[in-house]
């Protein structure tokens, strides 16, 4: 199932972080220098635990959650990181996963639930994707690095990121 509304708002709020991101400019590297790593960490448990909560509220079980907050952070590590592109195809049959159940049986739901399911896990997409841009504009050249190993990790189950372009 296809569902291409879904996608190309998720696609949209992705790439007003863009125009967002562009505006503020690069976190100054002495100040960069100065965070820990546990604010990043901090930044990130404190945004999945409202994600988690909201989430599950609107019916993800922790898969399907796992996987929206992949797609948030490989969004936001495509606008952050020169170099990295996210496949659109594989982003829309990832993000499909919120149409399932935990079996993997397709909802059996009227279209109001349906719609609303989608408006809930935008928001939660949004949330995800901010905080990822948040992290990664607390140090930039870590996220970045970051990205690089996970990109290289091709067996990871999510990935929509493409391979590095070669020349």
């Amino acid at each position: 199932m296809k569902l291409p509304i879904l996608t190309t708002t998720l696609v949209a709020i992705a790439g007003l972080g863009l125009l967002a991101g562009c505006s503020a400019g690069p976190t100054p590297k002495a100040e960069a220098a100065t965070r820990e790593p546990a604010d990043q960490v901090h930044m990130d448990l404190t945004v999945t635990k409202a994600f988690n909560a909201a989430m599950t509220k609107a019916g993800l079980d922790e898969g399907q959650r796992n996987v929206v907050k992949a797609m948030a952070h490989q969004q936001a590590v495509a606008i952050t990181c020169a170099g990295f592109a996210v496949n659109k195809a594989r982003f829309e049959d990832e993000m499909n996963v919120i149409y399932y159940d935990d079996k993997g049986k397709m909802l059996d739901i009227d279209s109001d639930a349906l719609h609303l399911r989608e408006k809930q896990v935008m928001m939660g997409f949004g949330m995800a994707f901010g905080a990822q841009l948040a992290i990664a504009a607390s140090d930039e050249k870590a996220f970045c690095e970051h990205a690089e190993v996970e990109r290289n990790a091709r067996d990871a189950k999510h990935l929509i990121l493409d391979p590095p372009s070669k020349g």
